[in-house]
C-alpha cells in the first residue's frame, strides 16, 4: 500500500511539474505576444503565436547546444560490446599521430585518407584525392617558395 501511494504520488508530481511549466511557458508566448502586438501592432493571437514559436525555437536551439557541450562525440557509443573496436580505433589513432604528413605542403585536414599518386594530375581534372573539386583548386595548389 505504501509503494502505491509514493507511485502515485510521484506521478502526481510530475503531472504538476508539467502544468506549472506548460503554464510558464504559455504566459512567456502571451508576453511576447502582448509585446510583438505593442511593437508591430500585430493582433493579439498572431503576436502571440508567433511569441510561441519563438520560444519553442529557442528551447530546441538550447537543447541542442547542451547536448553538444555535454556529449563528447555524437560518434561515441555507450554499449559495453563496442569497447573491442574502440580499443582498436584507439591503437589506429596512435599508429596514425606517429606517421609523418604524405605531402608537407598540405594542411593535415586537407592530407589524403590513402596514399595517392598525383603525377599524372592534370591541373583541370578532378582530384585524386577524391574531394571532387579540380585539382588546381584541392592539392594542385601553386604554393610561393
Amino acid at each position: 500500500m505504501k509503494t502505491i501511494l509514493v507511485i502515485l504520488l510521484f506521478i502526481l508530481g510530475i503531472l504538476a511539474a508539467l502544468l506549472i511549466g506548460g503554464g510558464v511557458l504559455a504566459l512567456l508566448a502571451y508576453g511576447l505576444g502582448w509585446l510583438l502586438n505593442f511593437v508591430m501592432h500585430f493582433d493579439s493571437f498572431q503576436a502571440t503565436l508567433i511569441g510561441l514559436a519563438g520560444v519553442l525555437i529557442f528551447g530546441i536551439l538550447v537543447e541542442r547546444i547542451w547536448t553538444a557541450i555535454t556529449h563528447s562525440s555524437p560518434f561515441s557509443s555507450e554499449d559495453e560490446d563496442d569497447d573491442e573496436y574502440e580499443d582498436e580505433y584507439e591503437d589506429d589513432e596512435e599508429e596514425d599521430d606517429d606517421e609523418p604528413l604524405i605531402y608537407p605542403g598540405i594542411p593535415r585536414w586537407r592530407q589524403p585518407l590513402k596514399k595517392v599518386d598525383f603525377t599524372n594530375a592534370k591541373p583541370d581534372d578532378r582530384c585524386p584525392c577524391g574531394s571532387g573539386r579540380k585539382y588546381k583548386n584541392c592539392h594542385g595548389v601553386k604554393r610561393p617558395k
